[in-house]
Order: structure tokens, then sequence, then C-alpha cells
């Protein structure tokens, strides 16, 4: 990568950030670490941001987010707590989530997900991946008929 190309992508990172849009800048300096991996400077930015991604943001399947492994492996405590409650395992969630807040009490984003966490966990909810893979395949597509054809008639 040239340096003008570095340039040009730390730029459009940077951009980035000051819009708000963590995912797309997250994916940018990940780029530019693999390119650049002895820059300590690209390590940090990408911790901060991942850091600051909301939780949200790290189960949404239309984000740019991507966990870095590749073999379903967690790579850190958050990426193992959402494993866990993606799968509907709030009480796993909740334990790493309590470990983390007892090493990060100043966070407002664990304590926010503790309480979502909480929240699923007594409305007994399953997450929508989970339950829409329980359902027979056949009554997935024909509820989702029902619903296009409900939007049309109105």
């Amino acid at each position: 990568m040239s340096p003008l190309e570095r340039e040009a992508l730390e730029a459009k990172a940077e951009r980035s950030l000051r819009r708000g849009e963590l995912s797309e800048a997250f994916t940018i300096y990940r780029q530019l670490a693999k390119a650049f991996p002895a820059d300590e400077s690209l390590t940090r930015k990408i911790a901060e941001i991942q850091e600051n991604l909301q939780p949200a943001e790290l189960m949404n399947p239309k984000s740019n987010f991507r966990s870095e492994s590749t073999a379903g492996t967690p790579t850190s405590a958050t990426d193992a707590a959402e494993q866990a409650a993606s799968k509907g395992d709030y009480a796993g969630a909740i334990s790493i989530y309590r470990k983390l807040a007892a090493q990060r009490p100043d966070s407002e984003l664990i304590r926010e997900r503790l309480t979502e966490l909480f929240q699923l966990a007594q409305a007994g909810r399953t997450p929508p991946d989970v339950a829409v893979a329980k359902k027979p395949l056949d009554s997935v597509l024909t509820d989702l008929l029902s619903r296009i054809s409900d939007r049309r008639r109105k």
C-alpha cells in the first residue's frame, strides 16, 4: 500500500468516526492494521472503536463490524458475552458482563448491556436467530408470505 493510499484510507476512517459510523471506521482501521502490523497507533484506534461500539452494532447483521474470529472462538470477553447472548444463554452473558463491569466500573455501555440482558432473561425471550431456527422452514415461509400480503392490502 502506497503512502497516498494509506493517507486516503486514514482520512476516510476519520470522516467515518466524525459521522458516528463506527463499524465503517473499524473496518478501515483493521484493513490498515493488516497492511501495517507494526503501527501501534492503528491497534489503539481499533481497540478504542471496538470499546465504543454499541451492543446493537455488535449483533446487527447489517453492520460492517465483523469479529476477527473465523472459527467462532471469541477474541475478547465482550465477544464471548455477545456470542452467549445470541445463543440465548443470558445467564452466561450476564456473568461475563458482570466481570467486565468489575474491571471497568465506569463503562456505561457495559451497564446498559447488563440491563438489556436482565430484561431479556426475565422476559424469557429467545434471540431472533434462535427463534427462527426453532421453527420449521415451511412455517417461516408461510409467516413471511402472510406478512407481505397484509402490507399489500393496506
